[in-house]
């Protein structure tokens, strides 16, 4: 999701048609910077600007913008506002992993933590264990038994302590 909708990017890319990329960063308190990228986006794609429909970007799509930026020798911004992408920074990110990691490398990654397996819930019966298995058991329920012996003291110590104030 953009930082600035839609609307705010137009109206500071047709005010800086007119005026300075500083008087419009300052009379919509954004840096100068982003609205010379706004501007530049504007002027090639008009009011159709700022409608990035390829989120999230194919590895298809991040190859042909990096082939074509290299055949056309385009710098970051402007080949980033000719193809509406949300800054010049996405581009740049594509660049690295392109050299560090190749094609691989452009592969859209799924966001977020990956799912844990709960594997815990059905244990291997102890006759289909090791014998080594069956040690690290006893041992793991040994220190979970010592764990909660001692969680129940520090309770009963507390209720003891909270019974003498009174």
């Amino acid at each position: 999701m953009s930082k600035h909708h839609r609307t705010l990017k137009l109206k500071v890319a047709e005010f800086a048609l007119s005026e300075s990329s500083l008087a419009a960063g300052d009379r919509f308190n954004v840096t100068e910077r982003q609205v010379r990228y706004w501007t530049a986006v504007y002027r090639i794609h008009g009011a159709e600007s700022f409608r990035s429909a390829h989120k999230p970007y194919s590895q298809a799509f991040k190859i042909e913008v990096l082939k074509i930026m290299a055949a056309n020798n385009w710098s970051l911004g402007y080949t980033s506002a000719f193809f509406d992408l949300s800054s010049p920074g996405i581009l740049f990110q594509w660049q690295k992993l392109y050299a560090r990691d190749g094609i691989s490398g452009l592969k859209p990654k799924k966001k977020g933590k990956p799912r844990v397996k709960n594997d815990s819930s059905t244990p291997k019966p102890s006759s289909e264990m090791t014998e080594k298995e069956l040690r690290e058991e006893l041992d793991y329920l040994r220190a979970e038994n010592a764990v909660l012996k001692k969680l129940e003291a520090l309770a009963q110590a507390r209720k003891k302590k909270a019974k003498t104030k009174r």
